[in-house]
């Protein structure tokens, strides 16, 4: 089912992790603007992935399996590099129990019928590794910018911004948003944390560009404690998932309903009668 079919005309905004190959950048922006995305969201913070110790206690990488890539795995560009990329190579995998589980769980995981035929392609596992290759690129930079912003119509933010110098740039480079972020914490052991960078990078945009809150919101109350810092709006990034997890679309739901419902007592409580009245002087800082 298309994306469009399922949320109408709610807004939604497509988050960008910047490949190896511009070309399949290119078309995965394009992809997003025909399916109604009213913005690009730059994920600057995982260009490589952090060490994770309880992943890599668990050995857990769901790509690995084929699990997350399915944006890919229909992006034209992505599937002619996977054609060059099997017409290249004869590579493969030693095998093992492992293997075979894994193998199985990626064919099944890839789109298409009749899992045989699938597995005699050698499509699925391929795919995989020209993922696992590209996926995203350490070598972005600042310049970079100015390809995204000749090939997309849609206002552009940057998610991962921790340092009021990067936000100064952000405004410079001319993008549309800034989202502060320490992406979960899961990147860098003992990074700032995304409340903490937030009043230095709002100071620093001097209100030009509208800064967005990412990380560490659990409650209502958070979402109170990021606008009286000066954020516009918050993401809000697991507790949805975990809504999802446990009721499905009515678990999701009732996390929002949840957060509307303490985010509006915490107003009252704190004698705001509208979102104007939450200001830094709502909060009193912690020794």
């Amino acid at each position: 089912m298309r994306l469009e079919a399922v949320m109408g005309q709610s807004p939604r905004w497509f988050q960008l992790y910047w490949s190896k190959s511009n070309e399949l950048v290119q078309s995965l922006v394009s992809r997003a603007e025909q399916c109604g995305c009213t913005a690009v969201v730059v994920t600057l913070d995982t260009t490589m992935l952090g060490w994770r110790t309880r992943d890599l206690n668990l050995a857990y990488l769901p790509f690995l399996r084929g699990m997350g890539i399915a944006q890919y795995l229909s992006d034209p560009v992505f599937l002619s590099m996977l054609a060059q990329m099997q017409a290249a190579s004869a590579a493969r995998p030693k095998i093992t129990l492992t293997t075979l589980r894994n193998l199985i769980t990626v064919v099944n995981k890839y789109p298409g019928r009749g899992f045989f035929k699938k597995l005699r392609s050698g499509k699925p596992m391929a795919a995989v590794r020209l993922f696992i290759d590209i996926y995203s690129r350490p070598s972005l930079t600042w310049e970079d910018l100015s390809f995204l912003r000749k090939n997309t119509r849609l206002p552009i933010l940057l998610k991962g911004i921790l340092h009021p110098e990067d936000a100064q740039k952000a405004v410079a480079y001319g993008v549309d948003g800034i989202i502060v972020s320490n992406h979960g914490g899961r990147q860098v052991d003992g990074a700032i944390g995304a409340f903490t960078a937030l009043p230095s990078v709002v100071a620093a945009t001097q209100g030009q560009i509208p800064v967005l809150l990412d990380s560490g919101v659990r409650t209502g109350a958070d979402v109170f404690k990021a606008l009286a810092l000066g954020a516009k709006a918050v993401c809000i990034g697991r507790p949805y998932a975990y809504g999802l997890a446990v009721a499905g679309q009515a678990g999701v739901a009732a996390v929002l309903q949840n957060f509307m419902a303490d985010f509006e007592l915490t107003m009252g409580l704190a004698g705001c009668t509208t979102i104007a009245n939450i200001t830094p002087e709502t909060l009193v800082k912690s020794e």
